[in-house]
């Protein structure tokens, strides 16, 4: 068994472990990256970061972009396109093997230590450190910190799985004619209509299109179906799936805990990800950063606690989830509605592509609307 000491271990080398390896190593603090997979490894996800999210690391990220998004088409059951425009990136798309591990070099230059292929066994506290066992070895930490997604073995081990509820999704890599990919530079479409309770999406890469659909997982007993169908709506199914996979989207209800005595909680792991949009790589990224002053106070100062993250999250992180699943459930039930305000309202459009960039958050939306009876209002008016 071979025993190391480092200040912090992080489990997962997603953007939210990645972002606090970069963050963490910048300030001089000891930093072991574990991950399971060798980098780079696939990730199942449909490869779109948010403006809002782009912002927030600090750094270009160009070489790892494959289209940056201004238009996107909306439809409902497959119908009735409406094609809106912004006049700033809306989305850039990336490919997640490239871009993790893009952050993890970013990390590595600033002194960040890797250890890829390193599955996680089990995670125990002991007296004054925190021990991670792995296959072939026990390394110890002042603080661990739980990056390690949808499935985290962190959450498992310490019984911090509850106050968690599910998305489901299937995502595909669609090889497709240069003059078809042509037709989707710069522009991606959404589908409210076809996925009950959920949603379709097309994404432009620089040599493939991104498609899948996502909703609740108590919905999801026909969604390799509707994907299908999906996919066949738009003229795909000649074409070539490169790849094709499904994943869960974690999102905390009320109560949530993201520590626990010497350990921290990050991006999935938390349950972090929009219940309405199912975005997870913004707060991924936004739960890293506000660990990090916490982290520094704690190395620093044996008194410290780690409770300020939690307070941290629940003000910037979680008041923002609980609008956004009182939204999703009248978007779930309603989803013509949601189309209407979507493609006819200007107000509405600029509110969604406020949120995308960052200048508008969901408590800035509910304010401006007269609250949760403004919105409902307005959805029935539309």
């Amino acid at each position: 068994m071979v025993r190391r000491s480092d200040d912090v271990i992080i489990v997962g080398a997603g953007p939210a472990g990645a972002t606090l390896a970069y963050e963490l190593a910048k300030r001089g603090i000891g930093v072991l990256l574990l991950e399971k997979e060798k980098l780079p490894r696939h990730k199942c996800c449909a490869g779109g970061l948010t403006s809002k999210a782009v912002k927030l690391l600090g750094f270009d990220i160009s070489e790892v972009v494959e289209d940056v998004v201004y238009e996107i088409s909306i439809t409902f059951d497959l119908r009735n396109p409406y094609l809106r425009q912004h006049g700033q990136p809306l989305i850039y798309t990336v490919m997640r093997d490239v871009f993790d591990h893009f952050l993890v070099k970013k990390a590595q230059q600033r002194g960040a230590v890797l250890v890829d292929g390193q599955n996680v066994r089990r995670i125990q506290m002991s007296g004054d450190w925190v021990e991670v066992s792995t296959a072939d070895s026990i390394l110890r930490s002042r603080l661990v910190v739980g990056a390690d997604g949808a499935y985290s073995v962190v959450t498992r081990d310490l019984g911090m799985g509850r106050s968690m509820e599910y998305g489901a999704a299937i995502g595909s890599e669609i090889v497709v004619p240069e003059e078809e990919l042509a037709r989707w530079k710069s522009r991606a479409q959404m589908e409210l209509g076809c996925i009950p309770g959920g949603y379709a999406w097309v994404f432009p890469k620089r040599d493939h299109l991104s498609i899948g659909v996502a909703c609740p997982a108590s919905k999801a007993k026909h969604l390799n179906r509707l994907h299908q169908e999906f996919l066949n709506s738009l003229g795909t199914s000649d074409y070539t799936i490169s790849r094709s996979s499904s994943h869960f989207i974690p999102t905390c209800t009320k109560g949530r805990l993201v520590w626990h005595d010497k350990v921290l909680l990050l991006g999935d792991a938390a349950g972090l990800a929009d219940p309405l949009t199912g975005e997870g790589i913004h707060n991924a990224i936004l739960s890293a950063q506000l660990a990090v002053p916490v982290i520094e106070n704690s190395l620093a100062h044996a008194n410290a606690k780690l409770e300020d993250y939690q307070e941290a999250v629940e003000e910037k992180i979680m008041s923002e989830l609980r609008i956004a699943r009182v939204l999703s459930k009248f978007f779930i039930r309603f989803p013509h509605l949601a189309f209407g305000m979507l493609s006819r309202s200007d107000e509405t459009w600029r509110a969604g592509c406020g949120l995308m960039s960052g200048e508008l958050k969901y408590a800035d939306m509910k304010g401006t609307a007269g609250g949760f009876k403004g919105i409902v209002d307005r959805l029935f008016r539309t």
